[in-house]
C-alpha cells in the first residue's frame, strides 16, 4: 500500500513538473507563437505597436492593398508597396489606433515637414500648387537619407471612398468565409440578416464620418 501512495505521488510530481514545464515555455514562446502561426497558414505578419505600448505579431492575409487580421479583427491599408521581411515572411509595421500601414521613413520626413510649416495636408497641397515644393523635391531626414516628396504626398492623402469600400469588402469576404467554414463543420453559419446588419453598421459608420 505504501508502494502504492509513493507511486501516485511520483506521478504526481512528475505531471506537476511537467506542466510547469510547458507554462513557462509558452510564457517565453507567447510572442513569437503568431509568427509560427502566421507561417504555417502561410500568412504575412503585422508588428503591432499598441496604444498600450506593446509591440507584438498578428498574423494577416494580404489582398488588394489591405491587411486583415481575424483576431483581433484590424484592416489596414497599404498606400506605399513596401514590406519588411522578418525571417522567412513579410512584415509591416501598423498601429493599432491608424487604418494604414506604418513607414517610418514617412513619419521622419513627415515630421520634418511639420517643422517646415507644413502642419496640415491642405499646407501642404498649398504648396505644391505654389510650386514652392514640387514632386521632385527631396526632404532630408537624419541628414543621412533622402525622400521624395511625391512618395510622401501619396502617404498621407486622405482616405477615399474606394479605400473604405475595400475595408468593407475585407471584412464582408472574410464574414462569409467563416460561415461558409461554420457550415460546412455543421455548426449552422452566421445568418443573412447578421451579415446585412453588419454591412449596413459599415456603411452607415463610413457616412457619419463623411467619408461618403
Amino acid at each position: 500500500m505504501d508502494l502504492l501512495w509513493i507511486l501516485i505521488f511520483a506521478f504526481a510530481m512528475i505531471l506537476l513538473i511537467i506542466f510547469t514545464f510547458i507554462a513557462v515555455a509558452f510564457s517565453w514562446l507567447q510572442p513569437v507563437l503568431p509568427y509560427a502561426m502566421a507561417k504555417l497558414k502561410k500568412k504575412d505578419v503585422l508588428i503591432v505597436l499598441g496604444k498600450d505600448n506593446r509591440v507584438r505579431f498578428i498574423p494577416a492575409k494580404y489582398s488588394s492593398g489591405v491587411y486583415t487580421t481575424s483576431t483581433p479583427p484590424y484592416s489596414f491599408i497599404q498606400r506605399v508597396p513596401k514590406a519588411y521581411r522578418l525571417g522567412t515572411l513579410n512584415a509591416v509595421l501598423v498601429h493599432d489606433g491608424w487604418g494604414i500601414v506604418v513607414d517610418p521613413d514617412m513619419n521622419e520626413a513627415l515630421r520634418v515637414l511639420h517643422e517646415q510649416g507644413y502642419t496640415t495636408y491642405d499646407k501642404l497641397e498649398e504648396g505644391l500648387a505654389s510650386g514652392k515644393i514640387n514632386d521632385a523635391d527631396l526632404i532630408r531626414i537624419h541628414a543621412f537619407k533622402d525622400i521624395d516628396i511625391s512618395t510622401i504626398k501619396n502617404y498621407i492623402i486622405e482616405t477615399t471612398p474606394s479605400e473604405v469600400r475595400a475595408h468593407i469588402e475585407e471584412r464582408l469576404a472574410g464574414i462569409i468565409s467563416d460561415m461558409n467554414q461554420l457550415e460546412e463543420k455543421g455548426g449552422g453559419g452566421i445568418p443573412i440578416i447578421m451579415i446585412i446588419v453588419i454591412l449596413g453598421a459599415l456603411v452607415l459608420g463610413a457616412k457619419m464620418i463623411g467619408i461618403f
